[in-house]
């Protein structure tokens, strides 16, 4: 059984459809990208299986469970982790407490010691306000932040937006290694070549639909589909 299955979801925000019938599903530990032309719903799809948008129908199962019947909050509550692309921490709070504040953590301290031990510059500005952090920093604290509740899927919302050249590979390379936290992860991007670099799978969203699926690799090869979709990043 597939750990998240999306069949047919299709709303959005007012009277017309943004999402139109989309299919996806990711198994366990995978890393999988959705990309698309702007406009095409990606960032849609993401905050629909999170319960962010307001008119949704169709059917997300997560580790066989429906979660159309639940709130966001209940959402995070059984297994799924959000990193949306702003406001994804607590400008005033310190390091420290950015992670304090995660509910629900049971032996809190301990989980806190294990994330400041897996991201080492985060450990050495841990009395430091989210809001003096670089690019980086504060993407990597978004991602501690979010694993502090062990989820069995993090879904991450353009993470690399905004950052300059030089962080976006490290954001790469840290999401590379959400496996290795027994997550799986869903990954919405405009640096669609990237992102489908470090991905066992990917989809390709236009005008709300899915209009082509597979290994990453194969969407990386296909030529075509390479100049009308991914772009040069």
């Amino acid at each position: 059984m597939s750990l998240l299955e999306v069949a047919g979801i299709a709303g959005g925000y007012g009277e017309a459809d943004i999402l139109r019938g989309i299919d996806l599903r990711i198994e366990p530990g995978e890393i999988v990208t959705v990309a698309g032309t702007n406009g095409a719903g990606k960032s849609t799809l993401i905050k629909a299986i999170m319960g962010l948008v307001p008119r949704c129908r169709g059917r997300v199962v997560f580790d066989g469970r429906d979660l159309l019947s639940l709130d966001p909050e209940d959402r995070v509550g059984i297994g799924i982790g959000y990193v949306p692309q702003v406001a994804n921490v607590f400008g005033t709070l310190s390091v420290l407490d950015n992670l304090r504040v995660v509910e629900g953590v049971a032996g809190r301290a301990a989980r806190i010691r294990d994330m400041l031990d897996r991201f080492p510059a985060l450990a050495e500005r841990r009395h430091v306000a989210a809001r003096a952090l670089s690019g980086g920093e504060r993407q990597q604290l978004a991602f501690a932040r979010a694993l502090m509740s062990r989820p069995k899927l993090l879904l991450l919302d353009e993470p690399t937006a905004a950052l300059s050249p030089n962080l976006v590979g490290q954001v790469f390379a840290l999401i590379a290694t959400l496996p290795g936290h027994s997550a799986a992860a869903l990954l919405i991007e405009q640096r669609a070549r990237q992102s489908l670099a470090i991905s066992n799978r990917g989809y390709i969203l236009d005008s709300g639909r899915v209009v082509l699926e597979g290994p990453a690799p194969e969407l990386l090869g296909d030529e075509r589909m390479a100049r009308l979709y991914l772009g040069g990043g």
